[in-house]
C-alpha cells in the first residue's frame, strides 16, 4: 500500500507499507496507535492518537490540508506529529490517491524523496 508521509519538519515522501500487516506499519509509521480525520471519501489523514500529550510538535502542513478540505477541529486542537495520507475504499486501506499529492503540490508542499 503507497501511502504518503508528513513530517512536523514539513518532509513529504511517499512510504510503502506492506499489505498484510497495514495496521502495524501504519502505527509504526505515525508513532502508536492510529487515530483517523476523512479528507474525502477517498482518502483518509492517519495520525498518533495520543501525540499531543506525547509532546509531538504541530504538523503545520497536515493543519494546512484539513484547512484546504475545509474541516474544522475542535477548539485549541491541532494535528501534532508524523501522519499518513492513505486511499480508502471497501471499508479498506488502499494506496493513496494520486491526487492527494496533486493536492499537496498545489498547496506548496511537492513529495521531495521515497521515505526509507
Amino acid at each position: 500500500m503507497d501511502t504518503i508521509k508528513i513530517t512536523p519538519a514539513g518532509e513529504v515522501t511517499r512510504l510503502a507499507i506492506d499489505d498484510e500487516h497495514k495496521l502495524a506499519g501504519t502505527q509504526t509509521a505515525v508513532g502508536g496507535d492510529v487515530q483517523t480525520i476523512s479528507l474525502t471519501e477517498q482518502a483518509e489523514l492517519v495520525m498518533h492518537e495520543e501525540a499531543k500529550y506525547a509532546g509531538s510538535p504541530v504538523n503545520p502542513v497536515a493543519m494546512k490540508l484539513l484547512r484546504h478540505f475545509d474541516i474544522a477541529l475542535l477548539p485549541g486542537d491541532q494535528i501534532q506529529g508524523t501522519v499518513l495520507l492513505i486511499g480508502f475504499a471497501g471499508g479498506d486501506w488502499i494506496s493513496v490517491p494520486e491526487s492527494m499529492a496533486a493536492t499537496l503540490d498545489f498547496l506548496g508542499h511537492p513529495l521531495t524523496k521515497d521515505a526509507s
